[in-house]
């Protein structure tokens, strides 16, 4: 188990990070709930029921729920999506339109409701596929399919309105 939990680990590390940090909204708390996550997972003498990749995006989704019961909110949450700029190598007036877009965009996602934004996260940050967001959400795979396309309607619907 613990080499599939190596493997996973080495190709979702980003997606599984981004999940966390997506519920938490603390990069400090997002990388306590993955290592806490692992650790569990480690330590437990229980296959992985179903999908083992879809299992891990569970516990990691789990640790980080844990993570926010235990501790009080001190601060303002940060973006996860605060350098999401892609540099396309344009001119200043491109780059600054690029800017401007991500930063459209992150105001669009941060208006989700937790529940889109973990979908989307897991789909888009993790490459999950709906069947395996499903069984790590715990939800049927018709609400997974269709609170993505909603999140993705209303992501739409929000830049167009901020544009």
């Amino acid at each position: 188990m613990r080499r599939q939990l190596e493997g996973i680990y080495r190709q979702h590390r980003q997606g599984l990070y981004t999940l966390a940090l997506s519920i938490t909204r603390r990069p400090e708390q997002a990388e306590d709930a993955v290592h806490e996550a692992f650790v569990r997972l480690c330590r437990t003498q229980r296959k992985a029921e179903g999908d083992p990749t879809a299992y891990v995006y569970a516990a990691v989704r789990n640790a980080a729920i844990d993570q926010i019961r235990k501790q009080a909110r001190r601060s303002q949450p940060v973006s996860i999506y605060a350098d999401t700029v892609v540099d396309t190598g344009s001119t200043p007036l491109g780059a600054a339109e690029d800017t401007e877009r991500a930063r459209l965009i992150r105001e669009a996602l941060e208006q989700l409701s937790p529940a889109q934004r973990e979908t989307i996260v897991m789909k888009l940050y993790g490459g999950l596929t709906f069947e395996q967001i499903a069984q790590a959400s715990g939800e049927p795979l018709s609400t997974v399919s269709s609170r993505y396309r909603r999140g993705l309607d209303r992501l739409r619907e929000s830049v167009e309105a901020l544009v």
